[in-house]
């Protein structure tokens, strides 16, 4: 019970290192995609994927390749990694997770209407309805768990669907509510939705408002976005020199962009288009050796075991065959007293059976008849159950008839005594003899064996 115990601790300790050692990996790729090493994060959300345990960080995983190859504009990419955490989600039937996918999926469309350039223009096809179905479903699956935060994070999201279609009054609409819930996330998305909605609506005084916050609060490409439309209200109301200010930063925020892209780009052309592909087929192949050798290995075993098995029940009936060749010749030469009758002949049990073979009713023996038979025998052949069971074991039916076969009782005689058919009888003896030694033989060879014994 001890051993049990400290068995089943050391495999549940096992468990749970490997599932965090997943959760670690996972976030040491977190880590560096904030540090904006795309490869190196690739490469460790891939080797998370290989040690997670369960569902949760699988989808998670797949749901964090997507963010990664989504910056690098690989959309298609991108959504095979969300489509792929949104099955996983549905089969475990995580709402929280379903709602992330089909927002991030929605995010993608959007993305792809907007994209001049894709490496597979076959996902831009549709991705207007794909965009508003995704939205709507995560919307009301954020409504149907009461995450209100979580609405009108998605609402957030298809308000900027609305302002790319230039719906002001929806997107306006959409937007408002979701201000309430702005937080370090977010901030820098719905600021410049803000400030583009108010932008586009000829409210310059609002946008000029949530444009200088940006500036403060905004992401890279936000703050460089109002530069460049702060430059255009300067310019407008005559203030050259503000402008010219704006226009600065502006280059050197396009700078700082172009290269981050261009490293980025090199670095993709290295690492990201090959590294996944290569890494999952020589895991997916290392898999599959380790499986096959580990198959062979467990046929081999099976095999080395039938064939010792087969050698040794070969020999066990070598040294029977052996030991009824003795025994057979042993009684022809008349040895172990072959001139003392098979049992003695006064015993009662001997008077009942010849009663009962001349009766014309065909009684049988009783339970208590075959347990007196088997007494007498013994007396007059001392351990002959002992040598019968050392070449097979007996079933009561079987054991019944060898005392009969013992006493010199004809087939017919043991058919009535023990109950059964004739047919049944001969059957018996063939078996008990394949048993015995491994090969068919007659029912008088089994007999002859056992007047031997």
């Amino acid at each position: 019970m001890k051993h049990s115990l400290m068995f089943l601790a050391l495999v549940l300790l096992c468990a749970c290192n490997n599932r965090q050692a997943g959760l670690n990996t996972y976030h040491e790729a977190l880590a560096l995609m904030e540090k904006g090493d795309a490869p190196s994060a690739l490469k460790k959300l891939e080797e998370a994927g290989r040690q997670a345990r369960t569902d949760s960080l699988r989808a998670l995983v797949e749901s964090q390749k997507g963010t990664l190859y989504f910056s690098q504009r690989l959309l298609d990419r991108s959504l095979a990694c969300y489509q792929r955490a949104y099955k996983i989600d549905s089969l475990a039937r995580d709402t929280v997770g379903l709602i992330y996918d089909l927002r991030d999926m929605g995010n993608v469309y959007r993305a792809c209407l907007s994209s001049e350039e894709l490496p597979t223009p076959r996902i831009k096809k549709g991705s207007e309805d794909s965009c508003m179905i995704c939205f709507e479903q995560a919307r009301l699956l954020a409504i149907a768990t009461h995450d209100l935060p979580m609405q009108r994070d998605v609402e957030s999201q298809l308000a900027a669907y609305h302002l790319y279609r230039n719906h002001l009054t929806e997107a306006r609409r959409l937007l408002m509510p979701a201000m309430k819930y702005i937080n370090d996330d977010n901030q820098s998305g719905l600021l410049f939705m803000m400030a583009d909605l108010y932008h586009r609506s000829g409210q310059r005084d609002s946008a000029s408002l949530f444009y200088h916050e940006l500036l403060s609060k905004g992401a890279l490409y936000a703050r460089r976005s109002a530069h460049r439309v702060l430059a255009e209200y300067a310019l407008a109301d005559g203030k050259t020199d503000e402008a010219l200010q704006h226009l600065k930063q502006y280059e050197v925020l396009t700078d700082s962009a172009h290269a981050t892209s261009d490293a980025e780009a090199l670095r993709r052309m290295s690492a990201i288009y090959d590294y996944s592909q290569a890494q999952q087929q020589a895991a997916h192949y290392q898999t599959r050796l380790i499986v096959a050798v580990a198959i062979v290995a467990l046929l081999l075993v099976l095999l080395a075991s039938f064939i010792l098995y087969g050698r040794r029940k070969r020999d066990i009936y070598c040294l029977r065959l052996q030991r009824l060749e003795q025994l057979l010749e042993k009684a022809k030469r008349g040895v172990e007293g072959t001139a003392v009758p098979p049992i003695p002949p006064s015993p009662p049990i001997i008077q009942k059976m010849n009663r009962l073979l001349n009766d014309v009713r065909q009684e049988a023996f009783t339970d208590d008849d075959f347990h007196e038979l088997e007494s007498a025998i013994e007396q007059s052949h001392p351990g002959f159950l002992f040598q019968l069971q050392d070449f097979c074991r007996l079933s009561p039916q079987e054991r019944r008839v060898c005392l009969l076969l013992k006493a010199e009782v004809p087939p017919v005689g043991i058919a009535q005594l023990t109950a059964h058919s004739k047919q049944s009888v001969t059957n018996t003896r063939s078996r008990l003899y394949k048993k015995a030694f491994g090969r068919a033989g007659t029912p008088a060879e089994w007999d002859e064996f056992v007047h031997s014994l």
